[in-house]
């Protein structure tokens, strides 16, 4: 029936007696996807045995938030292009894998900055710029989740909405930087 990746709780602003309880599960790839209706059903069976009863769990989708990550960096004139573009995407891919990341969890842009700054032959970062992918691209496939990235940053950091989480769905494409 499936099996749960992510869990998200939160309070219902129109009952304080209510909790939401966003679910998110795997597909045979490893990517985040919505759960079956099986397993809501599975889980709603297995808790009510155990809340009292004035609770109310609500079990929903959590949304995926499929982004990309374009930078532009400047090199030392010691240290080849393609190398390091390659040791920073290594190390972004590690950074951005899913068990590193929860349902509500926000992305601290300087952290991101630090992982890029931080390569050996990385003088400077030039640019960098997140944006929400969705949809289907070049025959890869998103979830649906339409994110305005600008009105959702404040102070370098991009904050997730409730009951979403953010993935980068292919690192090998979903990743691009640029180097002088």
């Amino acid at each position: 029936f499936g099996r749960v990746y992510r869990v998200g709780v939160s309070s219902t602003p129109n009952n304080p007696m209510a909790t939401r309880l966003h679910i998110l599960s795997r597909n045979r790839h490893g990517q985040l996807v919505p759960s079956p209706d099986s397993l809501k059903k599975n889980i709603r069976t297995y808790i009510n045995q155990f809340r009292l009863i004035s609770d109310a769990i609500d079990i929903l989708d959590g949304r995926v938030i499929n982004l990309g990550l374009d930078y532009h960096v400047v090199i030392d004139s010691f240290s080849n292009a393609e190398v390091v573009l390659q040791q920073i995407n290594s190390s972004l891919k590690d950074y951005f894998k899913i068990h590193n990341f929860q349902i509500g969890e926000p992305i601290f842009m300087t952290q991101v900055q630090n992982i890029i700054i931080n390569t050996d032959g990385v003088i400077s970062l030039k640019q960098m710029k997140f944006n929400n992918i969705f949809g289907v691209l070049d025959g890869r496939s998103y979830s649906g989740s339409i994110f305005n990235l600008s009105a959702n940053t404040k102070d370098n950091i991009i904050i997730a909405p409730e009951g979403a989480i953010f993935e980068i769905r292919f690192p090998d494409s979903d990743i691009s930087g640029n180097a002088t």
